[in-house]
């Protein structure tokens, strides 16, 4: 288990395919115990939402998540600091997309305490980001993600198929145990 650096927030993400409840929980989480959370950029950005987006837009998103959790490190008052999504998935949105990946991806991911990959759920809810409907889709990608975390000395966990209060008592349990809040 790594060591939290003294006077910041842990930093967990909340990682993975599409349809998997990251920001629902997340959300949820953030409400319950009064940790802030930093939404998912490529939610509003304009290059995404116009579904125009390059890999110089991702590269953007990518650098402007290094910067937020960095500024994030320096402001914050919480003991724990939840991200929805983060440089994995920005890197992995490239690898997909565009064939290459994105510089600074060891940065972002190096920057969080502890990744949770979230698990897809079986049943499509349909959203302006999601591209993947058909789920061996989701679970193929779902794998290469757990490959990526695996071989990243990242610390994570999997976030498994369950209902949300469960996921949600699961995430809290995890964070309360790595972090030692």
């Amino acid at each position: 288990m790594p060591v939290r650096r003294l006077n910041r927030p842990f930093i967990a993400v909340l990682t993975g395919v599409e349809n998997a409840q990251k920001t629902t929980i997340g959300r949820m989480l953030s409400q319950r115990t009064g940790w802030p959370m930093m939404e998912e950029a490529a939610r509003t950005d304009a290059a995404v939402v116009s579904g125009k987006t390059g890999l110089d837009d991702l590269q953007r998103l990518q650098d402007g998540f290094i910067t937020q959790v960095q500024h994030q490190v320096e402001v914050s008052t919480s003991s724990v600091l939840i991200c929805d999504t983060g440089g994995l998935v920005l890197d992995m949105w490239a690898r997909e997309v565009f064939g290459t990946g994105l510089e600074r991806t060891d940065e972002a991911m190096q920057l969080v305490d502890l990744h949770l990959l979230f698990h897809t759920m079986p049943d499509w809810h349909p959203d302006p980001l999601r591209t993947l409907p058909l789920l061996e889709d989701r679970l193929a990608l779902q794998e290469r993600y757990r490959k990526r975390l695996e071989s990243s000395g990242c610390a994570f966990e999997e976030i498994f198929m369950a209902l949300g209060a469960e996921r949600l008592a699961r995430v809290r349990e995890l964070i309360f145990q790595y972090s030692g809040t």
